[in-house]
């Protein structure tokens, strides 16, 4: 289990309701923020939170059949393929998908588009890029990411797809700085939704209120 170093306080309270939500990933800044948010927020609700991190087609499967009650934060519009998820209709961040190459004068100024003309690896289970980049023959999905990124150094592919504040605290950490440029512009903006289970519907209306109060 991946740990994103935030955990809700054990409370004394007999009636307190526990939800084990997905997240996938390395957890960066981002993710550590929204889950710290959410702690507060579902405090609020007498709920307490539980983080189970695993690979993000594994998460979607587990959140949609209820084995885990829902996913951290993903992007809008999953229900049409995991219809048992309920999507939270206040955003909780902004993510910039970004490409990272060795060569910082490839063009992405085409968005989506311009990944049709360089290989390139992103994350297995990231939607919003295997929705986006389907039928791409440049791209291929990796299990663990800073495997992608040892696998451009080897110039095996040429950009590495990612959250632009998850790649760069992946750089941070590879110790790739200077090496490892990030390019401009950001392939794409979109906002991210938390998602419930149908089963917690409920909860989720009185979450979704209680968001758009502090939204």
């Amino acid at each position: 289990m991946f740990c994103l170093g935030i955990t809700a306080p054990v409370t004394a309270q007999a009636q307190q309701k526990n939800l084990r939500i997905a997240t996938f990933g390395q957890g960066g800044p981002m993710e550590k923020a929204a889950a710290a948010y959410l702690i507060e927020q579902y405090k609020k609700l007498g709920v307490q939170l539980e983080f189970v991190n695993l690979p993000g087609n594994r998460a979607l499967q587990e959140s949609n059949n209820g084995r885990l009650d829902g996913e951290l934060m993903r992007k809008a519009g999953l229900r049409a393929e995991y219809p048992n998820l309920l999507q939270i209709l206040v955003p909780l961040a902004t993510t910039n998908t970004v490409a990272f190459a060795l060569d910082k004068n490839i063009a992405v100024d085409h968005g989506w588009d311009s990944l049709r003309e360089h290989s390139f690896s992103y994350e297995t289970g990231t939607k919003l890029i295997e929705q986006n980049t389907q039928g791409f023959s440049t791209g291929h999905a990796e299990q663990n990411i800073k495997t992608a990124f040892r696998q451009m150094l080897n110039k095996r592919v040429e950009l590495i797809v990612i959250d632009e504040q998850a790649g760069l605290q992946l750089v941070k950490e590879l110790g790739l700085e200077g090496t490892v440029h990030m390019l401009t512009p950001a392939i794409s903006t979109i906002p991210l939704y938390h998602y419930l289970h149908k089963k917690h519907a409920a909860l989720a209306n009185k979450l979704e209120i209680l968001l758009r109060k502090n939204h």
